[in-house]
């Protein structure tokens, strides 16, 4: 009897293990690859250049200057060819598939090269498909609670995805304040209910570090605005040499607000958000030859950019991503923005050539994210900056249409999006306007705006500055 016992634990530990064989077998070899049930038609954009454009300069296969004279048949070509190079699919093959599937194909070769998954001659000698499958598996180890076969039933823009909902938290902790499984509390340096030296609120403060070589010139200086009735604002330039304490220097503009501020060789570049219509918003910039102009506000170069992607002439929030050239009568700026579709702010981007050329597209690619993260509200004012030679951005994004104590930040890596976990010493939830500025010793500053609903009265209402 005994013997007879242990003769069908054996058999059973026999089938049990030859289960096993059989479905890790199955994950090495045999998971399949549908295109016409896995990738659906779930990114929704009006015409091809808002899912193309943002998938080119994401992948970095083309920079934002060749953007400019490039169609939209031009970038679903390029994708081809660079898949084509980059892949072991065929030129015949790739051009059988819709802009959407070559988009998101092209964001996942990224996704794997960019977290290391795979090197660049192993991807060569990839299909779509073992791109796809290599991701399932990469996911399946990563998150405790996906498995094989439930993977296998999302589609290809929902795994890259899931895809960056672990590697970018693992990547970038010490940015998103999490670190070893718990969220770090902002602890010293850091300012509450930012007032430059008039006692004025400075909100929404954009910050650019001068380098200049005079010695009585501002190591830091700061665009913001400040309230003059319920709806009306003017940008104000101020200076600071420790980045907490700031000292008036002059008003940029009246019937303004939501500014940005780059360096630009020896010169500097302020784009805004121009209030001079009621009701109505569009993108400004100004250019200032030398520190000495600025301070005077003596700008070389104004441009008002007419409204372009809705009909309601709502656009703003700019932030200068990148600049090419001497200055902007020649050169190119690339410029986040957002418009306003009759419900909610949803994200734009735009390029302006040589002053006055402007192209305007809509980013379906990091809205469509941001939605897909819950993001029912606004999704608004941005900051794109430069950390360990990665482009990553900052982005304000709320859960809840109207309720301003649901406002998060997020981090952004090629149009994708993970929580910046922002834990003040009063337990503050709300934040918004977002910006950073790397400063000596690697370290960066991060400024935000704390709006009144959901934040302690100590901390709210507000800008707020601190270090990492």
């Amino acid at each position: 009897m005994k013997l007879l016992k242990l003769s069908i634990l054996f058999l059973l530990f026999s089938l049990i293990s030859c289960q096993e064989d059989i479905e890790t077998n199955e994950i090495k070899q045999d998971i399949s690859f549908s295109k016409s049930s896995r990738l659906t038609n779930q990114i929704n954009y009006e015409n091809d250049k808002e899912i193309l454009i943002p998938t080119i300069l994401n992948t970095q296969w083309r920079d934002f200057n060749s953007i400019m004279n490039m169609s939209d048949e031009n970038i679903r070509n390029t994708l081809i060819v660079e898949l084509n190079n980059r892949t072991n699919e065929n030129i015949s093959y790739l051009q059988t598939q819709s802009n959407l599937e070559l988009s998101v194909y092209s964001l996942l070769y990224t996704f794997l090269k960019t977290a290391s998954i795979r090197t660049e001659s192993e991807l060569k000698n990839m299909t779509l498909g073992d791109l796809r499958n290599t991701l399932i598996i990469e996911n399946a180890n990563n998150l405790g609670n996906q498995n094989i076969r439930g993977l296998q039933k999302l589609s290809t823009e929902k795994l890259v995805q899931l895809g960056y909902s672990w590697y970018l938290p693992i990547t970038y902790n010490s940015l998103i304040n999490y670190n070893n499984g718990k969220i770090s509390k902002i602890t010293t340096p850091y300012k509450f209910k930012l007032k430059d030296d008039m006692e004025r609120s400075m909100d929404v403060l954009k910050i650019v570090k001068t380098n200049e070589f005079s010695s009585n010139a501002y190591k830091y200086l700061g665009v913001y605005h400040i309230r003059t009735s319920f709806d009306n604002f003017n940008l104000q330039l101020a200076g600071s040499n420790d980045l907490f304490n700031w000292n008036f220097i002059k008003e940029i503009d009246q019937d303004a607000h939501q500014g940005d501020i780059i360096k630009w060789n020896q010169g500097y570049l302020i784009a805004y958000e121009e209030d001079k219509q009621q009701g109505k918003n569009n993108i400004a910039l100004r250019y200032y030859d030398s520190y000495q102009d600025l301070i005077l506000n003596n700008s070389s170069y104004i441009k008002s950019i007419n409204t372009s992607l809705d009909s309601f002439g709502v656009e703003g929030t700019p932030d200068i991503r990148k600049v090419s050239g001497s200055s902007p009568q020649n050169g190119n700026i690339q410029i986040g923005f957002h418009y306003y579709d009759g419900d909610v702010d949803r994200l734009a981007m735009g390029i302006l050539k040589n002053g006055n050329y402007w192209k305007a597209w809509k980013d379906a690619l990091s809205e469509y994210n941001l939605r897909e993260m819950n993001f029912k509200g606004n999704i608004g004012s941005r900051k794109g900056f430069r950390y360990s030679n990665t482009d990553l951005t900052l982005q304000e994004a709320r859960l809840i249409k109207g309720d301003w104590s649901t406002w998060k930040i997020m981090l952004g890596l090629n149009g994708f999006f993970t929580e910046v976990l922002v834990s003040t010493p009063a337990n503050s939830i709300s934040f918004a306007n977002p910006s950073i500025i790397q400063t000596e010793n690697n370290k960066y500053v991060i400024t935000l705006f704390l709006p009144t609903e959901g934040n302690d009265p100590s901390e709210n209402n507000g800008g707020m500055i601190y270090e990492k």
